[in-house]
């Protein structure tokens, strides 16, 4: 990928079978009807039930939501004759993963070995976003910086208060999940790129990992497509949010490298800071209370949301996308996904009801974007 901005952006579907609603494990018949063209922009995650597909490299945030929007066009019209449908939430439900199956490649059964219960239990669906930064002393200290976004990004992003049945009090349950595996949550602070090598080295040498992909901080750099990742995101049904998470990676990572031109060191981020607020991002998302990244001050995670967004403006006017850092703006009025989510389950009354209707709402979603 690499050249500096160009974005890329990755979801993970939920494979459902389309009378029930339940996970159904159809990676395989997917993969084989997919045409080749389509076929190399989608890959397996480590359950049959997911799906993975990543745009083609883009110049711009329109540019990488359009190619999106081809990808979740495709994908839909493809799932349908299986009696298979796809579903845009940060988890399933209310599936059982006792049914989950790890796919049959080596990297997913090493993984599979790995991780066992935690891995099986892994029924979470994320968006990434990639940001080119060509330069690799750039990319880390980018990575660095990043890591105050993270916990603003979860609670905007939160869709995902439902898991086996269960109404779990958290806006973002997914982060929980998948946070139980190990090399998740914030990276560590590298002084350089040989520092951020080194360790990936020793974590190979110790059989910790097999490759560079299976460390799965919230926001990392990526040597093969040589950007960066920002990984902390619930995915969205709505391709509108998409684009405004897209355009505020781009801008922040934009934001970032200006500094770095300018000889602007990074900011001492305390790691209890952090943590603290991506939890309480995952529990109680725009609504928490947290302490500032730096100093520790009490402050609204509404208050952290905007200082992000004014931070990030800038840069956006620069790229030409401020109206789409409104998008974000916007969810602090009308609510979260995880919002919606638990607003349908006072009007149905029924878990299961709830991803019926998410699932027919995805494919109008796909069928016609809509404007919120």
């Amino acid at each position: 990928m690499g050249r500096d901005l160009t974005l890329g952006i990755e979801e993970e579907y939920q494979i459902c079978d389309a009378r029930s609603g339940d996970l159904a494990p159809g990676i395989e018949r997917l993969l084989a009807a997919a045409p080749p063209g389509l076929r190399q922009r989608l890959s397996y995650e480590l359950l049959h039930t997911v799906l993975e597909s990543n745009t083609a490299v883009a110049d711009t945030v329109e540019d990488a939501t359009a190619k999106l929007a081809d990808l979740r066009r495709q994908l839909f019209a493809l799932a349908e004759p299986l009696e298979l449908a796809l579903g845009l939430s940060g988890t399933h439900p209310f599936a059982n993963w006792r049914a989950q199956r790890f796919v049959d490649t080596p990297d997913y059964q090493w993984v599979g070995d790995q991780l066992r219960y935690l891995a099986l239990r892994n029924l979470s669906f994320g968006l990434h976003v990639h940001v080119g930064v060509d330069d690799p002393e750039a990319r880390v200290s980018v990575t660095n910086r990043l890591r105050r976004w993270m916990a603003p990004l979860l609670a905007l992003s939160a869709s995902s208060p439902f898991l086996e049945g269960v109404v779990t009090g958290f806006q973002s349950i997914r982060t929980q999940v998948f946070g139980s595996f190990p090399r998740t949550g914030f990276p560590p602070v590298f002084r350089s790129h040989a520092d951020y090598m080194a360790a990936i080295a020793a974590l190979v040498a110790a059989g910790s990992i097999t490759k560079p992909r299976q460390v799965w901080w919230n926001v990392r750099p990526r040597e093969t497509f040589r950007t960066v990742e920002v990984r902390v995101m619930d995915v969205q049904l709505s391709l509108r949010r998409v684009r405004g998470f897209a355009a505020v990676a781009q801008a922040l990572v934009a934001a970032h490298l200006r500094e770095i031109r300018d000889g602007l060191g990074e900011q001492d981020l305390r790691e209890a800071f952090l943590s603290d607020a991506l939890f309480k991002a995952m529990r109680f998302g725009l609504e928490a209370r947290i302490p500032d990244a730096v100093n520790g001050s009490p402050r609204t995670m509404r208050d952290a949301v905007e200082e992000m967004l004014e931070w990030a403006l800038p840069a956006a006017s620069e790229l030409g996308t401020e109206a789409d850092l409104s998008i974000l703006e916007e969810i602090l009025e009308r609510g979260t996904e995880a919002d919606t989510q638990l607003e349908l389950l006072r009007e149905v009354d029924d878990i299961s009801r709830v991803q019926l209707r998410l699932l027919e709402r995805a494919r109008e979603e796909v069928a016609a974007p809509s404007a919120t």
